[in-house]
């Protein structure tokens, strides 16, 4: 898209302007003078950039432009060469190369496989999005892109994402200087922050007072949660929680910090540490985490009471019975950062001594990317969150996904800035770098996801299981927040992480990546692995869950149960259906329909055998879901014998995302009847054997886009390995119907399966 220059379609300063402060009282805060001597003493523009005739009114958008009725999301047109890699990084003269080079990001490299890299550019434009959907044109940028020698974009990590250059504020010949880059200070103007939250409280009202993540109906944390405690950051103590009081949360990384060094709340010093002023006494301050003493300073400018923070409001040793307070919150932390009127996200370092950056002198880390290009025009690349996120170990982290997931406003630290979220704006509109107040940019409501998809679900596993913890005991508890969500919104418990109403499907999550065992979780869960599995329903049957409950009903077989304990011979139905078959209306599956006959041969046995299981590692408790068990399922289905060898087929898209080994799995007639992708060094010990499968379910490879071939029905098969007397998951694959016959040895037969 090409800079239309004004030609007297209007006058730069007839544009509208900001006033200084609304009727309402909020204010747009007045430009921070940029410092002198950016230019360094040799600089000069390259020939190339020079030819750029860049000057500061090809950066506005006046009435009559025709970019004034291109919306934003018009694709780039790659008109501007700026030339090879190598070549820009040698004219360290130039500032525009050098802000090029800055934008594109520290990852940029000179060659990728085998060709030479080149920066091609740009004009877009910029502007405010009201409807969360399509942004109104009113700033132009320019958008510098890497290529190889084909025009195909580079792929190297540490790359910043669609970067952005334009003009500094200060330097706007209009008026209006929103959307434009505003110099921020070396520390951070809470005034500034505090008039965000007075946007969002005036204009957005009650849509941001409560997560969207949460049912209307559910209680606050005050009400909800036994022995509620904050830190009240103006007496300097812990305190039990006021009845409906306003308070700030803090989500943030313990790292490798040694719990026993700081400062924690226990059962010992609660008392001790509810008496004011005992945060101030040295043996108390010095313990404190700098992440957390920055929260609580972060809570006094804003003109606020009170702060929420893991280590001092839970007594973190109250957990030795199963009622204790420990537990209670832990299961409850979708309601504690709910609820909160504003989260701290801590997302800069590695610990919880990283501090926030800004809140002191000197302390943000990240110098500003302006430079003067010529004298009265000053440049800078507008920064991204995301492009900080990638390196940032709080976005590994399982326990700060759930925090996230149900915070309604935030406050996140990183990039050297802070950035402000709520329900009603886009990501990284709010930030102290960006001009944004203006009464006529402030966005509106974002649609709420529907309820009636069943990928937010499995979205939500897929990102959980992606994530670390320190504590592997804690897989479940870092999810309990999100297992009440489900409970609530889809109506089901998790039974080790699966869904119990909707069982045999999301058994049949995948891996892109080779994963490694969690041993103590069963292998049938995601939360048996260390590394992202994808139940991925949404992408080969449909989105829509009641279709999706239909379907269970009419393509199962499988009565699941689970063990109550190794040494008890009682085994429990892993769900139950409401409507329950009365002894005359026949057999019936899992989900309460009839079971017709399926298979050709006499599949009439499906209670489990009582029995004790020796020797059988015992697994973390599934403790947030009521009806828990030993993590060991016990069920009747197909079993058949199949060899795996290297695949023959080609690989489908799916299959070239797939980091692991592709195996295919081969009938008796020699014939590749499907594929199942496993470890590469489980592979290596295991191809061109014999191996054992089993029939989970009916299932498809491919969802009908209402194309003339419907995608067929096959069996969806687990690959397991025997350990005694269980046997656990390796993958899953499919077969067809008819290829059932293919079994090797004795042919299918009705078995039954201990599962761990």
């Amino acid at each position: 898209m090409a800079a239309e220059r004004n030609h007297g379609r209007g006058d730069p300063l007839e544009l509208e302007s900001e006033s200084e402060s609304d009727d309402d009282g909020i204010t747009v805060p007045s430009l921070q003078p940029v410092p002198p001597g950016l230019a360094k003493p040799n600089d000069s523009l390259c020939d190339t950039c020079t030819a750029l005739d860049l000057t500061p009114t090809r950066f506005i958008i006046l009435p009559g432009d025709i970019e004034a009725e291109i919306p934003v999301e018009t694709p780039d047109e790659l008109s501007i060469q700026l030339g090879f890699v190598d070549d820009i990084r040698r004219k360290s003269h130039c500032p525009f190369c050098r802000l090029v080079l800055r934008a594109l990001g520290p990852g940029l490299p000179s060659f990728e496989d085998g060709e030479r890299v080149s920066v091609v550019m740009s004009w877009n434009t910029d502007g405010p999005n009201p409807t969360g959907l399509n942004r109104i044109p009113q700033i132009r940028v320019l958008r510098p892109f890497a290529v190889k020698e084909d025009n195909a974009p580079v792929r190297a990590k540490g790359l910043n994402v669609s970067p952005e250059i334009t003009l500094v504020a200060n330097d706007a010949p209009t008026p209006s200087k929103s959307f434009f880059v505003r110099f921020i200070k070396d520390q951070i103007d809470f005034e500034m922050v505090s008039n965000w939250l007075a946007i969002c409280r005036i204009k957005h009202g009650i849509k941001c007072n409560r997560s969207a993540m949460l049912e209307q109906q559910s209680g606050g944390a005050t009400t909800d949660i036994p022995h509620f405690r904050l830190i009240d950051v103006v007496d300097n103590c812990i305190r039990p929680a006021p009845s409906g009081c306003k308070y700030v949360a803090l989500s943030y990384v313990w790292g490798l910090s040694d719990p026993t060094a700081i400062l924690r709340t226990l059962k010992s010093n609660v008392n001790q540490l509810e008496i004011p002023g005992a945060l101030l006494l040295p043996t108390n301050l010095d313990r404190i985490p700098r992440t957390i003493r920055d929260a609580m300073q972060v809570v006094r400018e804003l003109d606020m009471h009170y702060l929420w923070v893991d280590s001092l409001c839970i007594v973190q040793d109250d957990d030795v019975n199963p009622g204790g307070s420990k537990i209670a919150s832990i299961s409850k932390m979708d309601l504690v950062y709910g609820r909160a009127y504003l989260t701290i996200i801590a997302a800069t370092g590695i610990d919880s001594n990283a501090g926030l950056p800004g809140l002191h002198p000197n302390t943000r880390g990240v110098n500003q990317p302006i430079e003067e290009v010529l004298p009265g025009l000053r440049l800078a690349f507008k920064q991204k969150s995301v492009d900080y996120s990638e390196k940032s170990v709080y976005y590994t982290r399982a326990w700060t996904f759930q925090e996230q997931t149900f915070m309604n406003r935030s406050l996140t630290f990183i990039g050297g800035q802070v950035v402000f979220n709520c329900q009603c704006i886009s990501e990284n509109e709010w930030r102290e770098d960006v001009v944004f107040e203006d009464q006529r940019n402030r966005a509106g409501e974002i649609d709420i996801e529907d309820e009636d998809d069943i990928a937010q679900y499995e979205a939500l596993i897929q990102e959980y299981s992606a994530l670390s913890l320190t504590y592997e005991s804690d897989i479940y508890h870092a999810f309990a927040g999100i297992t009440r969500y489900f409970n609530m919104r889809l109506k089901v418990n998790l039974c080790h992480g699966i869904p119990d109403a909707y069982f045999d499907w999301f058994l049949l999550w995948i891996s892109l990546v080779p994963q490694k065992r969690r041993e103590r979780n069963p292998s049938w869960s995601w939360s048996g692995w260390i590394g992202e599995s994808w139940p991925c329903m949404w992408s080969w049957y449909s989105r829509s869950i009641p279709r999706i409950r239909k379907a269970l009903r009419q393509r199962t077989w499988i009565i699941w149960y689970q063990r109550k304990a190794h040494d008890s011979e009682e085994c429990v139905r892993v769900w139950t259906p409401k409507t329950s078959s009365s002894a005359s209306s026949g057999p019936r599956n899992f989900y309460g329909s009839h079971a017709g006959n399926r298979f050709p041969f006499v599949c009439s046995h499906t209670e489990p055998t009582r029995r004790k299981l020796i020797g059988a590692p015992e697994y973390i408790e599934d403790t947030h879901n009521p009806t828990s068990g030993s993590g060991f399922l016990q069920f009747w289905t197909v079993s058949v014998v199949f060899k795996l060898d290297k695949a023959r087929s080609v690989e489908n898209a799916r299959g070239e995302l797939n980091s692991r080994s592709r195996l295919g799995i081969f009938g008796c007639n020699g014939r590749e009847l499907g594929i199942v992708f496993v470890n590469p060094e489980w592979a290596e010990v295991n191809i061109s054997k014999n191996h054992e499968f089993i029939l989970l379910c009916e299932g498809r490879d491919l969802r009908d886009n209402g194309e003339t071939e419907k995608p067929e029905w096959k069996y969806k098969v687990m690959l397991i390995e025997w350990h005694g007397d269980w046997a656990e998951r390796i993958s899953v694959g499919s077969i067809r119907k008819g290829d059932l016959k293919q079994a090797r040895g004795n042919g299918p037969v009705w078995k039954e399966i201990i599962l761990g």
